[in-house]
């Protein structure tokens, strides 16, 4: 009789340790895509010949380039959880927060070069499953997100 509210408490308790490990995993992708980023706004539609070449910079072509580059980034950080379910990016003056409009902010107009100390913020979006039937049942899913904002560099 108390064998199956055991087993209930063990596999929510995993099922929390679950979610915590998630979210933790999430503020580190979004910390690395917030890094790409930073560095690759700077040269986003840059014509340098030194873009793309061995010791060169990463030198996306416009800002659909730079959220694949930074998608692919958060993924290489989350793999025991499949991929992200989004990725969003905003790029705001310095001392501002990001904007409310993360999908359509463009960052072409803070790419002026250093030092311009403009931030870029990224936000990462995946949905947690629980694993434990009954708890599944009453919670089917769960959306978490990471975010961080680093300085355009």
């Amino acid at each position: 009789m108390v064998l199956p509210v055991f087993l209930l408490m063990l596999f929510g308790l995993i099922d929390v340790g679950r979610l915590v490990y998630m979210n933790s995993v999430l503020s580190q992708a979004a910390r690395e895509g917030a890094r790409l980023a930073s560095v690759e706004a700077s040269w986003l539609g840059s014509s340098d010949p030194s873009c793309g070449t061995l010791d060169g910079p990463v030198c996306p072509a416009n800002l659909a380039a730079l959220m694949a580059d930074v998608t692919a980034a958060a993924n290489r950080m989350v793999g025991p959880f499949a991929s992200v379910g989004s990725v969003y990016i905003s790029c705001n003056p310095q001392g501002s927060a990001p904007s409310g409009n993360w999908t359509t902010a463009s960052c072409a107009n803070f790419a002026s070069g250093p030092p311009n100390y403009d931030v870029v913020s990224v936000r990462v979006v995946l949905t947690f499953h629980p694993i434990t039937p009954i708890v599944s049942s009453f919670i089917s899913t769960i959306t978490t997100s990471g975010s961080a904002t680093m300085v355009i560099n």
